[in-house]
């Protein structure tokens, strides 16, 4: 009896899911393999924008920073709905931002035009700057070479014939970020003149913008880039990189605390002391959670020195590491590569080493310990493991390689401490 009714409900099952999927498959083939559909809000918005490029405009997205979509869509208000800004410039060549609301029943329409100055829009950013829960729109409008114009509009939540403007500054690049951490954003300004670079930090959450400032490094020729961070004790900072002609690269460390904007890594020569070859960036380097600056040791261009730095500038070796750029790789320094070292340089076709030598009495090496590959090619593989060599790691194009020239190393020590130099340590570029 039971295994009758166990038979008549499974026939029962079976057939409400026959029925079921039977409603799932009543379009036709050419449907199930068609292309999706843009919606009709999308498609009206794109026919808004077409009349202000039919009108003589084009597209013109910001050419520097995290958003350089040529449209980009934002709930500025917090109201649900999104709203869209094009990036334009229009038939003058004035760069210029149309923003575009959604109605009642979904469909975009013109809500304001800005138009700026300047030849295009350098960079763009969204932040509740004010307080009000609502989100500004921050431009840096490029004038000319290295100066721009810093501005940030109130679009607000309703239909305003025009935006209001906040401010306005000059500005070779910007940041939004909460510095202090209260939890309120705020708009930090690294300007480069003839009397040097400065970080300015603008409150905007009053009735007039009240500032801040502190000096960046002297010398510096141009800004690379800018990164929120923290410090060995959890203080939140500002990591400003900057280049200082074909000297190299420093790194200027900002907090704010009390009122007061302070850069940590100044000196009293009035310049940072990370000085290092250019494309080098801070980096948690000890998995600490807080960013380590690179210093050159003077030895060898790829032998750095990484510290990690508190509130007060005290600087603490975390690492030392050779970070060699050039073939996208860099080794943790154990054991008998802890000493003074001789790096040597050579390869062939699809191939590049570079031989690690400890240094002896004056010029006189004491002996090489250890040499690492860099390998392209189809055989790269069968090239990595021969004549004593080990495999490290591999990418789509190269595979690297060690050969142990000592027993005072292991292959665990330099397989656990090679690591590859991924692209996203360059977040945050001006």
């Amino acid at each position: 009896m039971r295994t009758h009714r166990q038979r008549l409900t499974a026939l029962v099952l079976a057939f409400l899911i026959a029925s079921a999927c039977s409603g799932c498959m009543t379009a036709s083939v050419d449907e199930l393999f068609s292309l999706p559909r843009m919606s009709e809000q999308y498609m009206q918005l794109q026919e808004l924008i077409g009349q202000r490029i039919d009108a003589g405009g084009s597209y013109a997205a910001p050419t520097g920073g995290s958003n350089r979509q040529s449209v980009q869509l934002r709930d500025l208000d917090g109201d649900g709905t999104t709203e869209a800004l094009a990036f334009l410039v229009d038939e003058t060549s004035t760069p210029t931002v149309c923003v575009y609301r959604q109605g009642d029943g979904g469909d975009y329409y013109l809500a304001c035009i800005i138009r700026g100055d300047g030849s295009a829009i350098a960079s763009a950013d969204y932040a509740d700057l004010t307080g009000d829960g609502v989100a500004e729109l921050v431009i840096a409008w490029q004038i000319s070479g290295e100066l721009r114009l810093l501005s940030v509009y109130s679009l607000g939540g309703d239909d305003r014939a025009e935006p209001v403007q906040l401010l306005g500054a000059d500005c070779t690049g910007f940041v939004v970020c909460d510095l202090d951490g209260d939890g309120q954003d705020e708009l930090l300004d690294m300007q480069i003149g003839g009397d040097g670079g400065k970080l300015v930090r603008y409150d905007l959450t009053g009735e007039r913008p009240e500032t801040v400032q502190a000096a960046l490094s002297d010398g510096i020729t141009a800004l690379r880039r800018a990164v929120e961070g923290t410090l060995t004790d959890g203080t939140r900072a500002l990591f400003v990189e900057s280049g200082i002609g074909s000297a190299g690269l420093v790194t200027d460390v900002f907090t704010f605390a009390d009122g007061e904007l302070t850069n940590v890594t100044m000196t009293a020569l009035g310049r940072s002391n990370t000085l290092r070859p250019d494309g080098l960036y801070a980096a948690d380097m000890n998995g600490d959670r807080s960013l380590d600056l690179p210093v050159g040791d003077g030895s060898h261009e790829d032998i750095l020195t990484w510290y990690s730095l508190s509130a007060a500038g005290e600087l603490t070796p975390a690492v030392r590491t050779c970070y060699n750029a050039e073939d996208g790789w860099y080794l943790v320094l154990t054991g008998p590569l802890e000493g003074e070292l001789v790096l040597e340089q050579y390869g062939s076709p699809g191939e590049r080493a570079l031989m690690f030598t400890v240094a002896g009495e004056g010029d006189t090496p004491q002996g090489s310990v250890l040499t690492i590959y860099a390998i392209t090619g189809q055989d790269r593989l069968e090239r990595a493991q021969m004549n004593g060599r080990f495999l490290l790691r591999e990418t789509e194009d190269t595979a690297y390689a060690a050969q142990l020239l000592t027993d005072e190393l292991t292959a665990q020590d330099i397989t656990d401490n090679f690591y590859l130099i991924y692209a996203d340590w360059q977040s945050g570029e001006l």
